[in-house]
């Protein structure tokens, strides 16, 4: 399939279809992960600079989840040298505790009056898809296709707190990371947790978080939640360890071809 429903610019557009392009080519492999946006390694071993600097050159972003914290400085310092632009960020993650905790919340909490919840799904009007999409990107997060956040490309869900009129004002979403029958195939990315700034405050965010969590370790059989926080947004660190998803020893690894991810 080729995604039907993009909403970035036209170069975010075109990471987008660079990484759906090798995802086609990669999918089923037991060292890649892929939940909508482009193909990463998730099984670091002594070849990762030369993978990362691949994916970077192919898509314009190479990136490898599980890398220990005492290893990055070494790597990100060798493709620096191949003359990639590098980050990190910190790997928080949550396997039955963060599942626990999301059960606790959700029977302790109620939705706030005057909003609803709503899963995307298949028959989701586009225009409720785009302007979820514009929420995250007003809190400054990456966004997937539509079609994936319909859950129709890869086992996830994403939800959205909606008001009165239907707008929403805050969303959720998680995703499985790998292929089935693989080493990590209940392992999932979660996060893409966003909310409009006259509803901060409220705890929207994390309640549909809890959602999340909630729905893929009972319907899709995951049992570890991943997502990557920079070292200093403290509020998302503590939103996330009321969930039980807690940084690591690993960090992920980022490695950007300014020129690739330029290009339309």
């Amino acid at each position: 399939m080729s995604y039907t429903e993009l909403f970035g610019n036209p170069t975010q557009n075109a990471l987008l279809r660079r990484g759906e392009d090798l995802w086609h080519l990669t999918k089923g492999h037991p060292r890649y992960a892929y939940y909508g946006t482009v193909v990463s390694l998730s099984d670091p071993k002594e070849d990762t600079a030369k993978i990362m600097a691949s994916l970077a050159r192919l898509q314009g972003l190479g990136m490898s989840f599980y890398c220990p914290k005492s290893d990055v400085a070494s790597l990100l310092d060798e493709l620096a040298t191949k003359g990639l632009r590098t980050a990190q960020s910190q790997y928080h993650r949550g396997g039955r505790a963060a599942y626990e905790a999301s059960k606790a919340l959700l029977s302790s909490r109620s939705v706030p009056k005057g909003l609803s919840i709503v899963r995307l799904n298949a028959t989701t009007p586009k225009a409720l898809i785009q302007a979820t999409v514009e929420l995250c990107q007003s809190c400054g997060l990456t966004t997937m296709p539509g079609d994936v956040m319909r859950g129709s490309v890869i086992p996830g869900i994403n939800l959205i707190a909606v008001d009165t009129s239907g707008v929403p004002v805050a969303t959720a979403a998680s995703y499985a990371m790998h292929a089935p029958n693989t080493p990590r195939a209940t392992e999932a990315f979660w996060g893409v947790l966003a909310t409009h700034e006259d509803y901060r405050g409220q705890g929207l965010a994390g309640l549909l978080g809890a959602m999340a969590i909630e729905y893929m370790w009972e319907n899709a059989g995951m049992r570890a939640f991943n997502t990557g926080i920079k070292a200093e947004n403290l509020a998302s660190q503590a939103a996330c360890a009321k969930l039980g998803v807690l940084n690591t020893d690993w960090v992920t690894a980022f490695c950007f071809d300014d020129k690739r991810l330029a290009a339309k």
